[in-house]
């Protein structure tokens, strides 16, 4: 797609989106992808005002997302991320989920991603502080990429120390289990999963692997199907392929 063509179906997608949000039909929409989340005690509306304050899902488009595959409902973290009041609310159902689940067997820390993850974390571990007072420690991230590093602080993590991994968003699990990588690598324990978002449509079996191994939270499970990009119905379509650092606030 020429730079001209990719322009014009950004500046088209955005100008579509502000009229959905605008209008009746984003109720709609929302609702179909918001599943119940067995962890978190927010409830559906919460979610849905949620994504709908923050305007954060893309609809009918065609999005190339880190992991390569492509989907039709995009969910940009960071437009929730520039919300103080959404990521309070979202850090205080966390950290009753990680009191209540690791109360008699506390964890030192969290380790998650120099992404907008971090603004997350960092409410959770404040809100937590006089209960569970949690050591923080970020990875790398590169916003080009959207690849996660695995390099930490020297002496963050120590032998035997149990530690919870936390990302934005999961789908396959290859971040979150990455992070896990991370904990073991340096010594320590991982003993459970957060993420705000798990975002698929259960066709990956690594997840259900993951969620049978260490306790998972999620805030928000959506129902948003993806593909290899081979398999792509949006491809045969022939629909103006996006890629997620392109999709901007609107």
């Amino acid at each position: 797609m020429s730079v001209h063509m990719a322009e014009h179906s950004l500046a088209a997608l955005v100008d579509r989106h502000r009229r959905l949000y605008d209008g009746p039909d984003i109720d709609e929409k929302l609702e179909a992808i918001i599943r119940e989340s067995a962890s978190s005690k927010l409830s559906s509306w919460d979610i849905h005002r949620i994504l709908r304050t923050s305007r954060s899902v893309f609809f009918d488009t065609h999005v190339e997302m880190v992991s390569g595959h492509h989907t039709a409902t995009y969910l940009r973290f960071a437009s929730i991320a520039r919300m103080p009041a959404l990521i309070r609310l979202i850090a205080r159902d966390m950290s009753e989920w990680v009191l209540q689940t690791y109360r008699k067997d506390p964890v030192v820390g969290i380790v998650a991603t120099a992404s907008e993850a971090h603004v997350l974390v960092q409410e959770l571990a404040g809100l937590l502080r006089e209960h569970m007072p949690l050591r923080v420690v970020l990875t790398p991230f590169d916003q080009q990429t959207g690849k996660i590093g695995t390099q930490v602080a020297t002496e963050a993590i120590h032998d035997g120390e149990r530690f919870l991994v936390l990302n934005d968003v999961t789908t396959r699990g290859n971040c979150v289990s990455k992070l896990g990588k991370v904990v073991a690598d340096h010594g320590g324990l991982q003993v459970g999963m957060m993420v705000f978002a798990r975002r698929d449509s259960g066709q990956f079996p690594f997840m259900d692997e993951l969620t049978a191994t260490f306790p998972f939270y999620c805030t928000a499970d959506l129902d948003m199907p993806q593909w290899e990009p081979a398999q792509c119905p949006l491809c045969r379509d022939g629909k103006p392929l996006l890629s997620w650092r392109d999709l901007p606030e609107f």
